[in-house]
């Protein structure tokens, strides 16, 4: 089943974004984060918070397809296709490992 895996926003600080979900709302998970960018969860949504300049802001969309050769591996081994619709907005198209 394809579902909004996640959300990503431009940040100008990780740790300090990340910081202020944890303060604004409850059970903020933090699955990841470095001083380029950080994964966290609330609830069952993911927001990826990133550096301007590091990628675009997009929507990332889970597939359970077959992963096609042109996609490109994430340092976290998810797999990837940037794609940009016809008004300019990127969305991603992201296969993870084994179906996490």
């Amino acid at each position: 089943m394809r579902s909004l895996d996640h959300v990503a926003i431009c940040v100008t600080d990780i740790q300090k974004s990340i910081e202020w979900y944890q303060e604004k709302y409850e059970e903020v998970y933090e699955i990841y984060s470095d001083d380029t960018w950080g994964m966290i969860e609330i609830g069952r949504v993911k927001i990826a918070l990133i550096l301007e300049g590091s990628h675009s802001p997009h929507i990332a969309i889970r597939q359970n397809t077959s992963i096609p050769p042109e996609a490109k591996t994430h340092r976290d081994n998810s797999r990837y296709i940037y794609d940009t619709d016809p008004d300019g907005n990127v969305i991603e198209r992201i296969w993870w490992p084994n179906g996490i």
